[in-house]
């Protein structure tokens, strides 16, 4: 989560290619901690082996996937979401309710507590912990999380022999976020530097190294991605430029890049071609520009963070959606220009902080109409030293159902989407007013390469909670092949199909 300065996501005849493809009524709708189908699991399939072709996320069939996720990360000792209480009630309670990723966080302080030691069973815990996601259709999103460079500081992320900052703290009698400073900003400095550790090797080259061996540990698995790291805070030589909207051109060419290809460089010794995200600049998440060049990589996404600054003020404040709207529109029109300039897809990876839900859902309208891959800051929260007060969930030391689910944002997250699109997406819109979803997507390729051949699957999640009667589905170019108001619903397209269409509406 973005905190203030320095704290700083398979036929039917040709003949009926335009015919309705109606399902019938549902009698109950089950409560949002039950599973969300009727009568069969709305699971979906973690993506398998996932790829970037164009804009788009792809499994290993070609298909588009979008993602739609949250965070679940645990910043401090023993560092691991389980010990929080994090466990398969939580992982089944989001597969329930339609997510298909889940953000975790190694912390380089458990990764490597000492100068090139390992904690293989810290690292093989997260692991595990990623393994259980894919088991229940989230697709793990892994990171090396820190917020205000570390424990020495306040904050959370590298050990304390990384910590260098010539002896100066944190400005202990502030309240947190601000007593990070001027330790953190000194830290963070001497880390772009690539100051020697004790042992004599740089900093960067031993997160380099570390990040090395944890990608050792996940072998061939073949549902995880990597994030290189999470909000990469400027030094204090750099972070007044870096604050202001037009960005730090010079931090993000001169240190961030040759950093993140550091670290890509390390992973691709031991993974050739796993998908692996980067991030810009922490405050790109508050409407500053990114200036980091393309990673020259094929298997390389941009990973961002986008957040109202006007939520995240020391008081919460009721702020509505207009003058957030317009923040975290620049924050996208940011994303959409790196995307431009680097080829790199998008994944809005944190949002959400501090918002309202009203704030949150008119986000995800705008990400909808940009067709983004997002994930939700957080499952459960916590930041520098203390549970916060946001997150889908109220205690995640207790069972995911009734007063512990904010059931106002899970709505927000959780309405109608598609999931995987045996072709490329054009486009796709909830109307809340009218309950009414629909979605557009041509049958050809991602990639190119021509078209999805006639009977291929597309999948949709539609829960009950938005249709209490049912829902009815008119399709064109394809045909509904799942259970009448099953969540999961799946669309087989019509051979020769170019175009298909699909709208959901509460059944009459």
């Amino acid at each position: 989560m973005l905190p203030t300065f320095g704290a700083l996501r398979r036929t039917v005849a040709l003949a009926a290619c335009l015919s309705l493809a109606v399902v019938g009524l549902a009698t109950t709708s089950p409560s949002s901690a039950e599973p969300a189908s009727a009568g069969e699991t709305s699971t979906f399939p973690v993506a398998e082996n996932l790829r970037h072709t164009g804009r788009w996320f792809t499994d290993q069939d070609g298909r588009a996937v979008v993602i739609h996720g949250t965070n679940m990360i645990n910043k401090f000792a023993p560092y691991t979401p389980d010990a929080l209480g994090f466990g398969e009630d939580d992982l089944q309670f989001l597969a329930d309710n339609g997510f298909n990723a889940i953000r975790l966080g190694f912390t380089w302080a458990a990764v490597e507590p000492q100068p090139g030691q390992y904690d293989d069973v810290y690292i093989d815990k997260i692991v595990d912990l990623a393994a259980a996601a894919a088991e229940h259709g989230l697709m793990p999103v892994v990171n090396f999380h820190q917020d205000g460079y570390s424990e020495t500081y306040g904050g959370n992320g590298a050990p304390a022999w990384a910590s260098i900052s010539y002896g100066i703290p944190g400005l202990t009698f502030l309240p947190a976020p601000a007593n990070v400073l001027p330790g953190a900003a000194i830290a963070n400095e001497n880390f772009w530097r690539n100051v020697k550790a004790p042992d004599g090797i740089g900093l960067q080259d031993h997160y380099a190294a570390a990040w090395k061996h944890v990608a050792q540990r996940f072998g061939d698995d073949p549902n995880t991605v990597f994030e290189i790291d999470n909000e990469p805070s400027p030094g204090i030589l750099d972070v007044a430029t870096c604050a202001l909207p037009i960005g730090c051109p010079l931090f993000d060419v001169l240190k961030l890049a040759p950093f993140h290809r550091k670290v890509l460089a390390s992973i691709r010794q031991v993974d050739s071609d796993r998908l692996v995200f980067v991030e810009p600049q922490a405050f790109f998440g508050l409407g500053a520009r990114t200036w980091h060049p393309s990673m020259n990589d094929p298997q390389v996404g941009f990973a961002f963070h986008n957040y109202c600054a006007l939520a995240l003020a020391p008081v919460p404040l009721p702020i509505p959606s207009l003058p957030c709207d317009v923040l975290t529109g620049i924050n996208l029109a940011n994303a959409q220009a790196q995307f431009k300039a680097t080829g790199e897809p998008l994944l809005m990876n944190e949002f959400g902080a501090g918002d309202t839900d009203v704030v949150v859902e008119s986000l995800l309208n705008q990400a909808d109409k940009q067709m983004l891959s997002w994930m939700h800051w957080a499952y459960w929260g916590q930041d520098f030293g203390h549970d916060a007060k946001y997150g889908l969930i109220n205690d995640i030391s207790k069972a995911p159902t009734d007063d512990n689910i904010k059931q106002g944002l899970l709505t927000v997250l959780t309405k109608p989407a598609p999931k995987v699109v045996a072709g490329t997406p054009l486009s796709w819109n909830w109307d809340k007013a009218t309950s009414t979803f629909q979605a557009s997507y041509s049958t050809a390729r991602a990639g190119g390469g021509g078209n999805f051949p006639g009977g291929s699957v597309s999948e949709f999640f539609v829960h009950p909670r938005f249709f209490a009667n049912g829902y009815q589905v008119q399709v064109t170019g394809g045909t509904v092949t799942s259970a009448p108001n099953s969540a999961r619903l799946t669309v087989s397209s019509l051979p020769g199909a170019a175009t298909i269409t699909v709208k959901v509406t509460p059944a009459s």
